[in-house]
C-alpha cells in the first residue's frame, strides 16, 4: 500500500503544465485546457468541455489526457458528467482514478460500459495491470465493492508450471514475464498487504468484541464447524486461537469471562462461603487427595463429586506434584550405606521409589493422551510440554539404568561393594547421575503450577521465551570452541609428554591440550574466567652439552594469540550480545504482559477442561484401568449402540459439550456481521474506534478477571 501512495505522488509531481509539447492538434486548446485546470477556473473549465467534449483527450508533454490530469489535480468535478463519454485510454483513466481512491469517477467512468482490454496500448501503466487488481492491494473496499458489482473480478492465479489448457493458451498471446508479474500482482490483490494477515488477526477479536452479553460469547466460543478433531473440547473456538497464537482473542475480558466460569464450574460460590467451608473444600483436593481420588474413582464419580471442577482437578494436581517432590527430597536424603548396588535395602526407600515410577508412569498416559489428542506439533506448542518430553526422557534412562543394576545385582549377587571396586559406568552410578539431572529439571517444573497467578506468570513466560535465546546461543558457543580446541590441539599435541629441568625442578608439558577432549574442557572453564596463560606454555625439551632449554616462541605466541581471540569473540562479544539479546526479549513480554499471560492462563484452563486430568497421578492409572476397559468393550461389543457417539477412554460417563444449534449460531454472526459494520462506518465517519467498551473499562474487567 505504501509503494502505491509513492506511485501516485510521483504521477502527481511529475505532471508538466507546459504547454510546449502538446497534441498536434490544437496546441492552443490543450494549453487553455490545462491552464484552466491549474488555476481552478472550474466554471470556464466546464463552458470549453462543453463546447468541445473532444479536449478531454488532449494529452500534456509527460502523456496525460486532460481528463486524467484533472483526475489527478482533484479537479474532476466540472468534467464529471462528460467523463462516461470518454474512449481514449479508458482503462488508464480508471486507473488513475482508483489510485486517486476516487470512487465517484470510477462509477462515472464505467457507468453502463466495460473497458477493453486489448483494444489500447499502455503508455503509463503495464497492461497486466487492472483497476480490481490495484484496489485490492490498496485496501480500498468501497472501491473492491463498486468494481465487484460491475462484474470485475480478480484472476485467480495458476500455480508456476501449471500445464492446464488456460494456461497453454495465455503463453501463446503472452509473453513469460508479464505473465509472471500478472501472477505476483494478482497474488498481492488476493493477499491484500494493506494487512490480510493482522486483519484476519483483527477480525475475531473485533467479532467476540461486538458480543453484548456472556451468552452470546459462550454460543461463539463453543461452535465446533471447521475446527480439527483435536480441537474438538469444551471450546472449540479457543482452541483453535491458541493454536494459531491469537493472543488478541484470548485477552478479550469476555471470552476469560467464559473461560473463568467453566473452570471455577461448580466453585463459582467462592465468596460467598464461610472460611470453614473454603477450609474443607480445599482439604478434600489437598491433604485427603489420596483418599477422596481413590473414592471417586471406585464410585464411578458418584462421590466427592466436586473433581469434576477444574479448579478442583487443578488444585489436586498441584498436591500431588509436590508430594511426587517430597517423594523425590526423601529418596535422595535417606541415609543408608554407600556401597549399595541395586535396589534400596530399606522397605521405605523401596516403597518411595516405586511410588516414584508408578507417578512418572501415570504422568506419562496423560501427556500421551495429549499428543494423541493435539499430534506431537500441537502438543509442544506450550513449553511445559516439551519440557515433560525432556523430563520423562531423563527419567526413562534412569528407569532402565535402575533395573539393569537391579538385574545384575539379582544374577551376580555382592550388593554391597567398595565403590573402589565398580566399573566407572555402572548402572548404578548412571542411574545416580540421571536421577540426580531428573530431580533437578523437576523441581522447576513448579513453575508450571504458579504461572496460574499474576504476580508470577508474566515471569515465568519471560524466562521460559528467554530459553530460546539460550540454545541458539548454545549453538554458537558449540561452533566457537569447537574451532577453537580443534586448532589449539592441533598445535600442542606434538609436545605432550616432553619435560625439562629447571632450577634442580621438572617440568612437563600441561595437558589441558592433549586431545579435544581436553582442549573443549578447558576452553569451557576459561569462559568464566580459568585463562591461565602458563596452562599454554610449551615444552620443548633441553639440547646440547650444556643442556640449554629450547623455547618454540612461535608456537607459544600462537597459542595465545588463539585462546585471547577466543575470550574476545566468546566473552566479550557474544556473551554481551546474548545478555542484550535476553534482555529484549523479557522486556518485550513484560511490556505486554497482560497479554502474554491471558494467553497462557488460557493453555493451563483448557487442560483441566479434559478428562484425563479428573485425578492426579497415580491415581489416575486406576481411573484409566477402569474406564479403559469399559471403552474397549463398547468399542468392541457395542459398536452399533456407540456407533455416532464420542467415547473417552478416560470417563465412561463422557458426554460431549451441548453444541448450539446451527442456527443460533448463524444468526449470532449475522448479529455480530451487522454490529461489526456499523461500528466500522462510525468509525470511519468519526475518525476512532466506536466501542462500547472503552479502554479503561476493559481494564478494570481484565483486573477484575
Amino acid at each position: 500500500m505504501k509503494c502505491r501512495h509513492i506511485l501516485l505522488y510521483t504521477l502527481y509531481n511529475t505532471v508538466e503544465t507546459s504547454t510546449t509539447a502538446m497534441d498536434t492538434k490544437s496546441k492552443g486548446g490543450a494549453r487553455d485546457i490545462f491552464d484552466l485546470i491549474d488555476c481552478g477556473k472550474e466554471d470556464e473549465l466546464a463552458n470549453c468541455v462543453s463546447k468541445n467534449p473532444a479536449v478531454l483527450d488532449f494529452e500534456n508533454m509527460n502523456r496525460f489526457t486532460v481528463a486524467q490530469y484533472a483526475i489527478l489535480r482533484k479537479k474532476w468535478k466540472p468534467i464529471l458528467k462528460w467523463l462516461p463519454k470518454i474512449e481514449y485510454r479508458l482503462k488508464e483513466t480508471v486507473l488513475i482514478a482508483v489510485f486517486g481512491s476516487e470512487v465517484k469517477v470510477v462509477a462515472a467512468l464505467l457507468r453502463d460500459r466495460r473497458y477493453d482490454v486489448n483494444s489500447e496500448l499502455p503508455v503509463l501503466f503495464p497492461d497486466y495491470l487492472t483497476p480490481i487488481i490495484v484496489a485490492a492491494q490498496m485496501g480500498n473496499y468501497k472501491m473492491i465493492k463498486l468494481l465487484v458489482e460491475m462484474g470485475y473480478r480478480v484472476p485467480v492465479p495458476h500455480r508456476a508450471g501449471c500445464i492446464c489448457n488456460e494456461c497453454e493458451i495465455e503463453k501463446n498471446h503472452k509473453d513469460d514475464v508479464s505473465i509472471t508479474l500478472l501472477r505476483l500482482e494478482s497474488y498481492k490483490a488476493l493477499c491484500n498487504p494493506a494487512g490480510l494477515k493482522e486483519n484476519l488477526r483483527r477480525l475475531p477479536t473485533a467479532l467476540i468484541l461486538c458480543c453484548q452479553t456472556e451468552e452470546e460469547a459462550a454460543v461463539m466460543l463453543k461452535e465446533s464447524q471447521g475446527a480439527p478433531v483435536g480441537s474438538l473440547t469444551a471450546f472449540p473456538r479457543v482452541s483453535v486461537a491458541i493454536d494459531t497464537d491469537q493472543k488478541d482473542f484470548l485477552n478479550d475480558p469476555r471470552c476469560l469471562t467464559v473461560l473463568k466460569k467453566k473452570f471455577k464450574g461448580e466453585w463459582a460460590d467462592w465468596n460467598g462461603l464461610s472460611n470453614s467451608e473454603k477450609v474443607a473444600r480445599i482439604a478434600v483436593h489437598t491433604v485427603g487427595y489420596p483418599i477422596t481420588s481413590l473414592v471417586n474413582v471406585l464410585t464411578n464419580g458418584k462421590v466427592f463429586k466436586s473433581y469434576s471442577t477444574p479448579v478442583a482437578r487443578f488444585i489436586s494436581f498441584a498436591t500431588s506434584y509436590v508430594i511426587f517432590l517430597m517423594c523425590l527430597i526423601a529418596f535422595t536424603q535417606y541415609k543408608e550405606r554407600r556401597d549399595l548396588r541395586g535396589a534400596p535395602d530399606s522397605l521405605f526407600k523401596s516403597i518411595i521409589i516405586c511410588y516414584v515410577w508408578i507417578f512418572l508412569f501415570s504422568w506419562f498416559t496423560i501427556s500421551w493422551t495429549d499428543v494423541i489428542q493435539l499430534g506431537f506439533r500441537r502438543f509442544l506448542y506450550s513449553w511445559w510440554r516439551w519440557y515433560d518430553l525432556i523430563l520423562m526422557s531423563i527419567y526413562l534412562l534412569a528407569f532402565n539404568a535402575f533395573m539393569n543394576s537391579w538385574l545384575e545385582v539379582k544374577h551376580h549377587g555382592q550388593p554391597y561393594a567398595h565403590r573402589v571396586h565398580w566399573d566407572p559406568y555402572h548402572p548404578t552410578l548412571l542411574f545416580e547421575v540421571l536421577f540426580t539431572f531428573a530431580s533437578v529439571m523437576a523441581s522447576w517444573r513448579l513453575f508450571y503450577f504458579f504461572q496460574i497467578f499474576r504476580a508470577y506468570g508474566p515471569i515465568v513466560i519471560s524466562i521460559g521465551r528467554c530459553v530460546k535465546d539460550i540454545l541458539i546461543f548454545l549453538s554458537i558457543f558449540v561452533v566457537v570452541v569447537g574451532s577453537f580446541a580443534l586448532g589449539l590441539n592441533y598445535l600442542m599435541e606434538h609436545y605432550k609428554g616432553n619435560v625439562v629441568l629447571r632450577d634442580g625442578k621438572l617440568f612437563e608439558q600441561p595437558a589441558y591440550m592433549k586431545s579435544i577432549e581436553s582442549a573443549v574442557r578447558y576452553l569451557y572453564w576459561a569462559w568464566y574466567g580459568y585463562l591461565d596463560p602458563e596452562r599454554l606454555e610449551v615444552v620443548v625439551g633441553q639440547f646440547g652439552p650444556d643442556k640449554e632449554e629450547i623455547k618454540h616462541y612461535l608456537v607459544q605466541y600462537a597459542a595465545e594469540f588463539l585462546s585471547a581471540s577466543y575470550y574476545v569473540i566468546l566473552v566479550v562479544s557474544l556473551l554481551n550480545l546474548m545478555i542484550s539479546i535476553m534482555s529484549s526479549t523479557a522486556g518485550a513480554v513484560l511490556e505486554n504482559s497482560g497479554k502474554e499471560w491471558a494467553y497462557v492462563l488460557s493453555q493451563i484452563w483448557m487442560e483441566f477442561f479434559d478428562d484425563c486430568r479428573m485425578i492426579p497421578p497415580p491415581f489416575s492409572l486406576l481411573q484409566l484401568l477402569i474406564h479403559g476397559i469399559v471403552y474397549i468393550f463398547r468399542r468392541l461389543f457395542q459398536r452399533k449402540k456407540f456407533k455416532d457417539v464420542r467415547l473417552s477412554v478416560w470417563n465412561m460417563n463422557y458426554k460431549s459439550e451441548p453444541q448450539e444449534s446451527d442456527d443460533k449460531y448463524e444468526n449470532l454472526m449475522v448479529e455480530l456481521k451487522h454490529r461489526l459494520l456499523g461500528r466500522r462506518a462510525l468509525e470511519e465517519n468519526f475518525g476512532k474506534e466506536a466501542i462500547i467498551i472503552t479502554e479503561m473499562e476493559t481494564l478494570n474487567i481484565y483486573n477484575a478477571i
